[in-house]
């Protein structure tokens, strides 16, 4: 008797990823080389930009002070730190570092600066790529890519850069629970509604493909009353890992109870995605989902 369980319907399609295959006697080229590396980088491009999207993972604080012996300049300093941009690859700050503004930043009525951390690479260890004649110039290409970072100041919010909406101003409200022993460390945010709900990636928009090698740290603004440079760290997006509930599923559950109570009352259900008990019970999970990890 067979027993195996028959595909009912088949759909294939084939993934961007590609990585080589290698036989004996084979006559390898650099592209054949090459496409282990692009295969490896594609990969973790795909699995961070699922899991987290973009942002912050962990350190990057951003601290600030005015120079008033250096014409007053405002110094910026960002702590060790790892980043995540929107195109999927980390950022990795190993030690502190500093920027600072070109002259007595305030002269001109500025009262605040964005900082923002973007990817680079370096290449370096060149070395001659064929052999030429005499009265050619032999060619060279780079052998080593090393990451590198750049730390960036600007007047005005980043348009492009991976941050939190300009609306986003109930990120740290937590006042549903009076416990805050148990209190959920999960953002209950527009910021990280696509993560709860279970959407893919992260997208530019129109940006460019720099301008999405870039992450919002930190906003610093002059306080008349306090007579000082602050910082406020809640426009950065913050994407510690957490484990949750799986959003579609509540989805699903909120919309058959819908129909099983319009059925009920004879009258036409409502869509599951408009309905109130969806949008409550969407509002309670990512207020009682599991704390974060460590």
């Amino acid at each position: 008797m067979n027993n195996t369980n028959e595909p009912v319907g088949i759909g294939k399609g084939l993934s961007t990823l590609e990585r080589p295959k290698f036989g004996p006697g084979m006559l390898l080229q650099h592209e054949d080389l090459e496409q282990l590396n692009v295969y490896t980088r594609s990969l973790s491009r795909l699995l961070f930009q699922s899991f987290f999207g973009c942002g912050v993972i962990c350190g990057l604080v951003v601290t600030a002070v005015e120079l008033v012996d250096e014409c007053q300049k405002l110094k910026v300093t960002v702590q060790p730190g790892v980043a995540l941009t929107c195109a999927g690859d980390p950022v990795y700050v190993p030690a502190e570092k500093s920027a600072c503004t070109k002259g007595y930043f305030r002269k001109d009525g500025a009262s605040e600066v964005w900082v923002k951390l973007c990817a680079t690479v370096k290449c370096c260890a060149p070395r001659t790529t064929t052999c030429s004649s005499d009265d050619d110039e032999a060619t060279s290409a780079c052998t080593r890519e090393i990451d590198a970072f750049e730390i960036q100041l600007v007047k005005d919010r980043p348009k492009c850069a991976c941050a939190c909406p300009d609306d986003d101003t109930d990120q740290y409200d937590n006042d549903d629970d009076d416990d805050h022993e148990n209190d959920c460390l999960c953002a209950d945010i527009t910021c990280h509604k696509n993560h709860y709900d279970g959407v893919c990636g992260c997208t530019c928009g129109d940006c460019s493909a720099c301008d999405c090698a870039c992450v919002l740290l930190a906003r610093v603004y002059w306080d008349d009353q306090k007579n000082r440079w602050l910082v406020d760290h809640s426009v950065r997006r913050f994407i510690r890992p957490v484990l949750m509930r799986d959003r579609q599923v509540e989805k699903e559950r909120a919309g058959a109870a819908d129909e099983a109570k319009a059925a009920e009352q004879g009258a036409q259900p409502a869509p599951a995605a408009d309905s109130e008990q969806t949008q409550t019970a969407t509002k309670k999970s990512s207020k009682k989902a599991p704390a974060t990890t460590k």
